[in-house]
């Protein structure tokens, strides 16, 4: 175990009062890597740098991480699979979509939640540290509200469609059930119109083409007259349903 006395050259230090800036370029990145993207605490890289015989505080290590751009090992995750396209995400489907919809932005949002909530919570029982594991339960305490506002907004978007199948179902039932009232009333007319034809008929023989006029005129007119029938009831209740909708 040494003391660093003689500087291993680097090429380039972040602060030349740093003990940790002078480490070797590929151990300082190492643990910086452990630190921001492995959630290793100051003890873990601390234990880490005397395995290698570099012998630092926990405060000397502390003091090198308030100077350490997190970003770019942020960044570099990004980069550093050469296959990265190739990896599929919840957010695909939304890419190359013509238009975007609401409720489909916030569904592949909460999925994506919920496994990000998945793997926090798969590294925070796999771990032994206490500390990791109190920052990985805080880190799912984050996501689980925020996957509580996307199902919020989830069910708000879906109301309206909600609503709107509702009344569409009320409105075939109610369009159903009278175009059948209408028909049976049409038909109900039509046969007592018949009646009186035949009645008639039979009264007084000496007329027959009374009889044949009237079944004409039913035959060419009952097409029409049912339509306006069946529109006459209809019409109030798509009416009253538009207006329910504005």
């Amino acid at each position: 175990m040494t003391e660093i006395v003689n500087p291993v050259p680097t090429t380039k230090v972040e602060s030349p009062r740093c003990l940790a800036c002078r480490l070797p370029e590929e151990l300082r990145q190492e643990i910086e890597r452990d630190r921001i993207r492995g959630w290793a605490t100051f003890a873990q890289l601390v234990e880490k740098l005397s395995s290698k015989g570099f012998n630092l505080s926990d405060s000397a290590v502390r003091r090198h991480f308030r100077h350490v751009p997190r970003d770019r090992y942020f960044e570099a995750a990004e980069t550093e699979n050469d296959n990265s396209q190739d990896v599929t995400t919840p957010f695909d489907a939304l890419v190359n979509a013509q238009v975007l919809d609401d409720r489909l932005v916030v569904e592949v949002m909460a999925r994506s939640l919920v496994e990000r909530l998945q793997r926090l919570e798969r590294a925070q029982r796999a771990t032994r540290n206490p500390a990791q594991a109190e920052r990985l339960m805080t880190a799912s305490l984050k996501e689980m509200q925020a996957l509580e506002r996307a199902l919020r907004r989830r069910e708000e978007l879906a109301k309206p469609r909600q609503e709107l199948v509702g009344k569409s179902k009320e409105f075939v039932g109610r369009v159903f059930q009278a175009t059948k009232d209408a028909c049976a009333a049409f038909i109900e007319d039509y046969l007592h119109m018949m009646d009186e034809a035949v009645n008639a008929h039979l009264a007084d023989y000496s007329h027959p083409e009374r009889l044949v006029r009237r079944m004409s005129e039913f035959q060419r007119d009952w097409p029409k007259a049912m339509r306006q029938r069946v529109s006459d009831a209809v019409r109030p209740i798509w009416q009253e349903t538009m207006a329910t909708l504005r």
